[in-house]
C-alpha cells in the first residue's frame, strides 16, 4: 500500500516519527504539498492500487476524487451529533448547547468548553469565556467562523487526558497528553483507560480506524472526542504500531 503524506499537516517531530516508521517497515510513500488555492499535488502523484493518505481535509477530498482506497477514513460520523446519538452520557460533554458561533447563547456560563460540531479542524476545542467569545465574533480574521456549527458545555474537572489509536476495534497504541490540564506526554497507559476504551469501542465506532481522546474526569472515564486518524498528532504513541496496524488492516 502506498502512503501519501502531506508535509505541512504534522509538526516536524511528528512528521519525522511517521517517516521513520514507514522506512523501518519498508512501506512506500510520497511526501507532498498542496498548491495554495488548488487541489494539485506537488510532486504530481499518479497511483493505482491501495493508497492511504495522511493530511488535512483537502487531501481527504483529493483522495476521494481520485478514488484512492482506503484514502482517508474521514466520514459523516465525525460529528458531535452522531456521537451523542450513539454514546450519550459516555461523552464528557453530553449535556451541551449547540448553534452557530455567531449567536449561540452562552450567557449562563462564566467559562465554557467550545468546539466545532464536525471534525473539520476549524479550531481546536478549548475553554473560553464570554469576553473572549465576543472578541472572536468581532475579529475580521475569524469572520469565516461565524456560521460554523459549534457546541458549548460547562467546564469540568479533568485529571488526565489520553489519545488512543483504534484499528479494527482494537486500541493499537496511545499516549497520555495532559495531566491536570497541563501538557504531560507519556507512553504509559493505565490498564483502566485501555479497558474503558474497549468498552466504548464495543458499543460504537465512527470508522474502521480512528483516534479517540479519553479522559479521567470528575465523573470517571469519559470520551472527549473522536478524530480522523489520517490527520491526528501522535504525542508519545508508538508510531510503528500505528503504521503496522494500518498496513495489516488495509493492504
Amino acid at each position: 500500500m502506498h502512503w501519501v503524506i502531506q508535509r505541512s499537516i504534522f509538526k516536524p517531530g511528528n512528521y519525522d516519527l511517521l517517516i521513520q516508521a514507514l522506512d523501518s517497515l519498508e512501506v512506500v510513500y510520497t511526501s507532498v504539498t498542496i498548491k495554495p488555492g488548488t487541489y494539485d499535488l506537488e510532486p504530481a502523484v499518479k497511483l493505482t492500487g491501495k493508497v492511504y493518505v495522511c493530511g488535512a481535509i483537502k487531501l481527504a477530498k483529493i483522495a476521494n476524487e481520485r478514488g484512492w482506497l482506503p484514502g482517508s477514513l474521514l466520514n459523516e460520523n465525525f460529528n458531535f451529533n452522531v456521537w451523542q446519538q450513539h454514546l450519550g452520557s459516555e461523552l464528557l460533554n453530553h449535556a451541551v448547547g449547540t448553534g452557530k458561533l455567531a449567536d449561540i447563547d452562552t450567557a449562563r456560563y462564566k467559562q465554557f468548553f467550545i468546539r466545532p460540531m464536525e471534525d473539520n479542524k476549524a479550531f481546536d476545542g478549548t475553554v473560553i469565556d464570554n469576553e473572549m467569545l465576543a472578541d472572536w465574533r468581532s475579529d475580521p480574521e475569524k469572520s469565516n467562523l461565524l456560521e460554523l456549527d459549534v457546541m458549548v458545555s460547562p467546564v469540568k474537572d479533568i485529571y488526565r487526558e489520553y489519545r488512543l489509536f483504534v484499528v479494527n476495534g482494537r486500541v493499537v497504541t496511545g499516549s497520555l497528553y495532559k495531566m491536570a490540564g497541563r501538557p504531560q506526554v507519556s507512553a504509559d497507559l493505565d490498564d483502566e483507560v485501555l479497558a474503558y476504551a474497549q468498552t466504548v469501542v464495543s458499543k460504537w465506532t465512527p470508522a474502521q480506524a480512528f483516534v479517540m481522546d479519553v479522559c479521567l474526569s470528575e465523573d470517571g472515564y469519559k470520551v472527549i472526542e473522536f478524530n480522523n486518524i489520517n490527520s491526528s498528532g501522535f504525542y508519545a504513541s508508538d508510531v510503528l504500531k500505528y503504521v503496522d496496524a494500518i498496513q495489516q488492516a488495509f493492504s
